[in-house]
């Protein structure tokens, strides 16, 4: 009976040093499935492709952001994974100093509103009504109400906000056919983003600034002006099959400014009192950088800005109907707006927390429609030409945004 000779020792360590490391290779295999990157080919907006890129160029040893990629890779084709990337990026947050705009342009809408009706009540005054000086300081209260709605653009959600404001001014004349006065307003905002992201944007403005207006009965000029400043709430929800995260930062603050001008003339047709004109108006919001607590998918997001230069041509018209000790003056108005400005808003540069020298991506310059209509009707009840309250409407339609405003005005010579 032959007997096989005994294999050599070195051989039969080798042999178990192989198994063993193939088998730790399988086991780490399982442990550790192999990450998907590059995530570029699955982008389509410019946005997902920022954050494919900072996601591809974070090594695959950042185990920090192991959630966000293993749960990347399960999903089930290119288009899921898109959205994905979709919602890791800071797009919600472009509507932030949007929001400011909206804020301001209410703001100065109310304020514009009042100077025609005051306006109104100088040309129709009797002869005994005093015109500067004594007995024309006057005080007013204004309450609006504001629902606007954002169409979903490239790196841009779908967005309903809903706003409530309350102003109150206080002006002189202090020569005939002149009003200086000062308003201080406070604005609260609430965005609803994507309808499957509950959570919202919840922004605060406390403005204050100077108003003005000049008619010598055949013309008239208005100026406003105004800073505001605001702090927001954000609350982001990213989620996704086999992922979750819903991330909140308090206090992202933001400055704005605001001027316009706006002259027209006063046409006397019969009863009905015309005034076409014309005007400009710039608007400037910046937001102060932030940081997101919640989870992997939050970010760190440097300061950005939002400018706009618009004109405006249009007209209003009124009418007087005189019952005893009050006059009932309806109004319409209605007005075309271009935005000057041709450079998109500026871009968004962000950086994923969770780890330590994870890569700086930019959400690219946004625009939004530069041409917007804007329609107005009010009716105003004046008493004893001392006692006035104003309701009106004002409707905002663009191709990709429409906003409808309501407001009420209270104001009392003394």
């Amino acid at each position: 009976m032959l007997h096989k000779p005994a294999a050599p020792a070195p051989r039969i360590a080798a042999r178990i040093t192989g198994r063993l490391i193939a088998t730790a290779c399988t086991l780490a295999a399982f442990a550790q499935p192999a990450l998907a990157a590059p995530y570029g080919p699955s982008a389509v907006t410019p946005g997902e492709k920022a954050v494919a890129g900072a996601l591809d160029a974070i090594p695959a040893s950042s185990t920090a952001y192991n959630p966000i990629r293993t749960s990347l890779d399960a999903l089930p084709n290119n288009a899921a994974r898109a959205d994905a990337l979709n919602q890791l990026s800071p797009r919600n947050y472009r509507l932030l100093p949007r929001l400011a705009i909206q804020a301001m342009d209410a703001s100065d809408r109310e304020i514009r509103g009042y100077l025609a009706q005051r306006r109104d009540m100088a040309l129709d005054a009797s002869g005994g009504t005093p015109t500067s000086g004594k007995e024309t300081i006057t005080f007013t209260a204004m309450f609006g109400a504001k629902q606007m709605k954002y169409e979903a653009r490239a790196d841009r959600p779908h967005a309903n906000s809903d706003s409530r404001s309350i102003r109150a001014g206080l002006d002189i004349a202090p020569m005939d056919g002149m009003i200086v006065g000062m308003s201080l307003g406070i604005d609260g905002i609430d965005a609803n983003l994507d309808r499957r992201q509950p959570p919202r944007i919840t922004q605060f403005h406390v403005s204050v600034g100077p108003y003005a207006s000049y008619t010598n009965g055949r013309y008239y000029v208005d100026a406003t002006a105004g800073y505001t400043m605001s702090q927001a709430t954000l609350r982001r929800q990213v989620s996704w099959t086999n992922f979750g995260d819903q991330l909140v930062t308090h206090g992202a603050d933001g400055d704005s400014t605001a001027a316009s001008v706006e002259a027209g003339g006063i046409l006397q047709l019969g009863a009905l009192r015309a005034q076409p004109f014309v005007g400009v108006a710039y608007r400037y919001a910046d937001i102060s950088g932030f940081v997101e607590r919640g989870g992997p998918a939050a970010l760190a997001v440097a300061k950005f800005k939002t400018e706009s230069l618009r004109g405006t041509v249009g007209a209003r018209a009124t009418a007087n109907v005189r019952r005893g000790a009050w006059t009932i003056r309806p109004e319409a108005s209605a007005q075309w707006q271009r935005e000057f400005r041709t450079r998109p808003d500026s871009r968004i540069e962000a950086i994923f927390i969770a780890g330590n020298g994870s890569p700086i991506f930019t959400l690219p310059p946004g625009r939004h429609a530069r041409n917007a209509g804007i329609f107005g009707a009010s009716l105003t009840a004046v008493h004893n030409e001392r006692t006035a309250f104003r309701l009106g409407y004002s409707g905002e339609f663009a191709r990709d945004r429409t906003g409808h405003a309501f407001f009420i005005t209270a104001n009392r010579r003394f």
